[in-house]
């Protein structure tokens, strides 16, 4: 009997997890791994510093600091049911934070656009213009033995990265597919989760068919080999290797824009958060090996681009190479554009939800309004040029990063307190928090700001090329002063908020959690605080607590009335509250009071003489009491004189 009860308890497990709402957060954790992290970012990286040493610095920085900060940020977003901006409840006095994620999502959504709209647009332009050898193939230079493929990159800058003065029609096209998407975006995310979610299951799984169709055909095994290379082990002791791996990790697990804190109330709002930050960061280790092994074994073992546009290059030079269809480019440049499809949504999304909470019944209105200064400024970086991409990307992204990711976690830690959050997280797992994420957010700090620092430094520090405009250094600077200044500007303002009178009185309240803070919804907030309640019965109750059964006798139920001496024993010691203690105090003056006011008590004259007489067939003495007592009809005939009567 027994065994019949586990098999239907282990076959309604099965059903539910492989039910359709179970599945949906892992479908989408499917395709944001699929994302140009994995599928753009890692391989360029891996054409830098090496592929093997490059998926190595990257797979340790995602376990040391993805993974504590994806549990952190899907933990408060799923508690909170806010977005970037809203979670700061928590400590108003850093809401600033939250602003500068939603900076980074948008800046990073400018270069993101940009190169899903190249991938588009070479798509219909190779369509009417087959790749062949001697356009962009590589030439062997007779001096130097090795590939040169300096003429396979000049073919982009040639065309839609030229000059708009030289190339006035291939600006225009790849202008109009820039508008486009930026059109297309709003009415996507019209309903702001539904919509979105169908689309990453769709193009998540075609990215996924794609990959494979085209590794089966395309690649070979025998380049596989070249990922490893004795000479690319010496970048370990270089600060660009370690600092750009972090901030991978960061961005391809979707940590760096805010999309896990607003997903946390959408699209993970009824999921484990532990299993799933622990499935959405081993996916992007898995399928970040994956990409740069893709490309290593299709682009065969020449020399590779390390430009920010280094796998469109290899596509080009790989069609070239092996004279391949049209067919084949066109797919590969498809695979291409939906991973960066399903990229400007993740990005997005942060923004979107952010405009939904705050803007109302017009919140659309203020989306197409992004939209369009986003369609701006694209427009504006595609006339600077390739240089505007790089800098964006490769500076002033990751300073932002590096410097939000810093200041989120510590703050949540050390001001808000691990204890509490430690709490927060196990009321929604219900289970126990292994210590060692707490370790891992107390590391976090100690392992990304050293990082960025010596990353600084060297930039700083390196031999200047005076014949050009000191741009990355540029970078950085106007970057970290921006963050500063939008940061000190939000904490001001949360600070003026405060009810306190004085200024140091607003400025310790700025440091606290709003009484906003906590699940919106009012049941879940209950239970919240019920729990933290919980933790130290010695502290005073900060709101009423309804009176439960047996409270004071220590009887839960009816059915538990033979244990009520034990139970009355274990209750000696139950503290009650003021409330509680004034309604015993009441009620036994008032008994106490009757009791002696019990002889001379009178009764009121509203008693009618009819009613009296009525009532003597249920009582048969009270017409005694009458007579004796000498109580006669009033003059008007309806009321009696009782005197003495009780």
């Amino acid at each position: 009997m027994e065994s019949k009860i586990w098999v239907i308890i282990l076959v309604l497990k099965l059903q539910d997890a492989l039910s359709w709402r179970s599945i949906q957060p892992y479908l989408c954790t499917l395709a944001v791994s699929l994302s140009f992290g994995t599928s753009w970012r890692a391989p360029r990286d891996a054409f830098r510093y090496g592929a093997v040493t490059s998926a190595l610095v990257t797979t340790v920085a995602a376990a040391l600091v993805a993974l504590p900060a994806a549990l952190l940020q899907l933990s408060v977003g799923q508690l909170s049911q806010q977005d970037a901006v809203g979670i700061w409840r928590a400590v108003p006095f850093f809401k600033g934070i939250g602003f500068l994620r939603l900076l980074i999502s948008f800046l990073s959504a400018l270069y993101t656009v940009v190169y899903t709209s190249i991938t588009i647009t070479y798509i219909f332009h190779t369509i009417s213009n087959p790749i062949v050898k001697t356009d962009c193939s590589e030439h062997l230079d007779p001096q130097v033995n090795h590939i040169n493929i300096h003429h396979s990159s000049n073919c982009l800058n040639e065309t839609f990265l030229a000059p708009i003065g030289e190339q006035p029609e291939y600006y225009i096209a790849l202008a109009s597919i820039v508008i486009a998407l930026w059109i297309l975006f709003p009415f996507i995310l019209y309903n702001p989760v539904k919509l979105m979610k169908r689309i990453m299951y769709a193009f998540g799984f075609l990215v996924l068919l794609l990959g494979i169709i085209i590794i089966s055909y395309v690649g070979n095994k025998d380049d596989v080999p070249s990922m490893v290379n004795s000479s690319d082990w010496v970048n370990f002791v270089r600060p660009n290797i370690w600092h750009s791996a972090v901030v991978q990790a960061l961005v391809s697990n979707q940590i760096a824009g805010g999309y896990l804190i607003s997903s946390g109330d959408s699209i993970y709002a009824n999921t484990n958060v532990q299993w799933t930050t622990l499935s959405l960061v081993g996916a992007n280790i898995l399928f970040g090996w994956a990409g740069i092994l893709f490309w290593f074994a299709v682009g065969g073992t020449g020399q590779k681009e390390t430009n920010n546009l280094a796998v469109i290059v290899q596509i080009y030079k790989t069609s070239a190479e092996k004279d391949l269809g049209t067919v084949w480019s066109i797919l590969m440049l498809a695979m291409l554009s939906f991973s960066g499809m399903i990229t400007m949504l993740a990005l997005l999304y942060p923004l979107y939800d952010r405009f939904r909470r705050v803007g109302g019944h017009k919140w659309r209105h203020l989306s197409m309004g992004s939209s369009v200064v986003g369609a701006a400024a694209a427009l504006a970086v595609l006339i600077v040029g390739h240089s505007a991409l790089a800098l964006f990307e490769d500076v002033v992204v990751p300073c932002l990063v590096s410097v939000t990711t810093v200041v989120e976690i510590s703050a949540f830690v050390f001001i808000y307190g691990w204890k509490v959050l430690v709490e927060d997280i196990e009321f929604l797992l219900g289970s126990k928090l292994p210590k060692c994420w707490v370790w891992g957010w107390c590391s976090v700090p100690g392992i990304v700001t050293p990082l960025t620092l010596w990353w600084i430094v060297v930039s700083f520090i390196d031999q200047p090329d005076w014949l050009q405009a000191p741009w990355e250094k540029a970078g950085i600077v106007t970057s970290l002063s921006g963050a500063l200044v939008l940061f000190l500007v939000f904490a001001a303002i949360s600070v003026a908020k405060q009810v306190q009178y004085d200024f140091v009185g607003k400025l310790k309240s700025s440091f606290r959690p709003s009484r906003h803070w906590g699940p919106r919804d009012p049941i879940t907030h209950h239970y919240w605080l019920a729990r933290r309640e919980e933790g130290d019965r010695n502290a005073p109750r900060a709101r009423f607590r309804r009176q439960q059964l047996g409270e004071f006798s220590g009887i839960s139920s009816f059915s538990n009335i033979r244990t009520q001496k034990t139970n009355q024993d274990k209750c000696v010691n139950r503290i009650r509250s003021k409330s509680d203690d004034f309604n015993i105090s009441r009620r036994k003056f008032i008994a106490e009071l009757n009791h002696n006011r019990l002889d001379s008590r009178k009764r009121w004259k509203s008693l009618e003489w009819d009613a009296a007489l009525r009532h003597t067939q249920i009582f048969p003495d009270i017409k005694d009491i009458l007579t004796s007592a000498d109580i006669k009809p009033s003059e008007h005939g309806n009321n009696i004189v009782k005197d003495g009567l009780e």
